[in-house]
């Protein structure tokens, strides 16, 4: 049987919308909840909750596990995810998203391109982030869809990191402000230089 500790925190997980592999949910299970369970263990607890019925696998995705039920969802739309990409934050924010607009009711054709948009939000504040959690905050009101993302910001130097391979090109850093352009009905990002940060906000109407 799995340690009790993890089992209790992986409800919360996934009762708050997230969804994503084993190697997701102890990334999460760590920063969240300062357990360090093996990826062993982490399987082993989403096998036994998915035995319970709480949990199945992804329609597409099999290696992935998500509620069985929105009713067992109560989402939060106020939050933080890691600073580092190895912990899963993308995933974190775009798993928790999409549970969020379908309790909601929001068509599947929208919740995509949401998802894209915020996923390419997201890549852009873990990118350029001092490593410190990053904010994330988004609500429906009236159909608009309003999403707010806040992190540090580290000293860019975008040649030094085009050279380490960080980009493709120079180009690779108008591609995510150009699909998100496309998705969102507007967007804005407010760089606060006397506090190093990053404000990242989107409106979208959804109904």
């Amino acid at each position: 049987m799995a340690n009790p500790a993890v089992i209790s925190a992986l409800r919360e997980l996934v009762q708050s919308g997230c969804w994503g592999n084993h190697k997701d949910f102890a990334s999460w299970l760590r920063f969240e909840y300062n357990l360090d369970p093996s990826a062993e263990e982490t399987l082993q607890a989403l096998n036994e909750l998915t035995a319970e019925g709480m949990l199945e696998r992804h329609v597409s995705i099999s290696e992935e596990f998500t509620l069985a039920s929105l009713e067992q969802a109560t989402p939060i739309t106020r939050y933080r995810v890691s600073g580092f990409l190895k912990d899963s934050p993308i995933q974190m924010v775009r798993s928790r998203l999409e549970t969020f607009f379908r309790i909601h009711g929001i068509r599947e054709e929208l919740i995509v391109d949401m998802s894209i948009a915020t996923t390419e939000a997201m890549e852009n504040a873990v990118k350029y982030n001092d490593q410190n959690p990053i904010e994330i905050q988004y609500s429906i009101d009236n159909g608009d869809f309003r999403i707010e993302i806040r992190n540090g910001l580290r000293e860019v130097q975008i040649e030094r990191d085009i050279e380490a391979g960080k980009y493709n090109s120079s180009l690779t850093l108008m591609r995510g402000m150009m699909v998100m352009s496309k998705l969102f009905d507007d967007l804005d990002i407010d760089i606060k230089d006397s506090e190093n940060l990053a404000i990242f906000t989107a409106r979208k109407k959804v109904s």
